[in-house]
């Protein structure tokens, strides 16, 4: 499998914007399967760019929007990065899901997968899913529900992002754009992933405390007390309800228990404090019985790790033998691009001038990402939604 890539900082106008990507794409590279993945910031006439770039190009593509864009050269904002796979030994199933308009519709999720895996003449090995902001929902239920029909195909993707508006989401394929419907694509054949998750965090308080009583994604009492006893002992107490921008450099990690008795980490955005009852909302599912500890993220420990992944991934990538990497997806969350404030190149530096001949980057910072994480005992990948984390996939 093979990638090229082609970017611009064009948004206003879709037709130059659009000329400028197909410029930048050699089709008469392309072998048997060919699909495209498209990130962008959420300022574009979505509409109009993917009937542009459906004139333009003749292979299948999806993507979603997102605050920031990472590319094979770095950040950028306000702009449109395409990335083109192609392969004679790799099939690609693209599809979009029906409306989403509450929990009872997330079979749509199973559905189109389904369509996606019956289109493959071989079998599936990486799922890629995206959804725009979907206020009824728990977004674990989404990679959950994944993981059991695929039999934990390992999935990649996350929540498209806006300016924090939470009302400019979009997802979308060649077939249309959509705030209510994911999209989603299966690959199957000579595909061998690899990824790596990279949490940021240094500095702990160091009072992990047990979940005693949690339904979804509220946390109601820690080691037996309120879980805003744990918030105001913290010196952090606050009169707001919605506190999703105060808390986005003290975030909490979550030791979660897997089925099969491992323990993955998982790191947890406080979105809303429920005074009256003395509980907090997060952006993901914390089961009792789980850990539970306030972090610290700096954007020294951002630039740090970040590094340290690609370390990780791009040695990976090195010992791979005859299987040969030509992508690196990454999906950063937007809580990170608001802690990294005026430097917003900082994760972009981690990669510059070290990847590998004919190997491009393809990211984008979102709400929330969807990557396999490892077990901390046994070392297995089990598929988990994660915040304020930096997640790396290469192909």
């Amino acid at each position: 499998m093979k990638s090229y890539q082609a970017f611009t900082k064009e948004v206003d106008d879709i037709e130059l914007a659009v000329s400028e990507l197909k410029a930048g794409i050699d089709t008469s590279l392309f072998m048997k399967n060919t699909c495209g993945i498209v990130f962008c910031g959420f300022e574009p006439d979505m509409e109009a760019l993917v009937s542009e770039l459906g004139k333009a190009f003749d292979f299948p593509f999806f993507g979603c929007t997102g605050i920031g864009v990472l590319s094979t050269n770095g950040y950028s904002q306000s702009s449109i990065s395409l990335l083109v796979l192609t392969a004679d030994d790799v099939e690609f199933s693209i599809g979009m899901t029906d409306d989403i308009n509450g929990p009872g519709d997330l079979k749509h999720f199973s559905e189109t997968y389904k369509k996606c895996r019956q289109k493959l003449n071989c079998k599936d090995k990486l799922i890629f899913t995206y959804v725009p902001w979907l206020s009824d929902i728990t977004f674990d239920d989404i990679v959950s529900l994944l993981d059991e029909k695929s039999g934990q195909v390992p999935i990649y993707g996350g929540i498209a992002s806006d300016g924090w508006t939470f009302d400019h989401t979009y997802v979308f394929t060649d077939k249309g754009v959509s705030m209510s419907k994911g999209v989603m694509m299966v690959l199957g054949g000579n595909v061998e992933p690899v990824f790596t998750i990279e949490h940021s965090t240094t500095l702990t308080t160091n009072l992990h405390k047990v979940v005693t009583k949690a339904e979804g994604t509220v946390v109601y009492e820690l080691d037996g007390h309120p879980v805003t006893e744990f918030i105001r002992d913290m010196g952090l107490i606050t009169d707001k309800t919605s506190v999703i921008l105060d808390f986005l450099g003290t975030p909490f990690l979550a030791t979660q228990k897997t089925k099969d008795g491992d323990e993955i980490d998982t790191l947890r955005c406080l979105g809303v404090i429920d005074h009256e009852k003395g509980a907090c909302g997060y952006i993901g599912k914390i089961e009792e019985g789980s850990e539970l500890n306030m972090v610290l993220i700096s954007k020294e420990d951002i630039e740090r790790s970040v590094k340290a992944a690609f370390d990780e991934i791009l040695e990976k990538i090195g010992n791979s033998g005859d299987y040969r990497y030509s992508s690196i997806f990454c999906s950063s969350c937007a809580a990170r691009y608001c802690l990294l404030v005026a430097d917003k190149n900082a994760e972009g530096r981690a990669y510059e001038g070290r990847l590998p001949e004919n190997v491009n980057v393809q990211g984008v910072y979102i709400y929330g990402e969807f990557c396999p994480a490892h077990g901390k005992h046994r070392g297995g990948l089990y598929n988990v939604l994660s915040n304020e984390t930096f997640t790396i996939l290469a192909i």
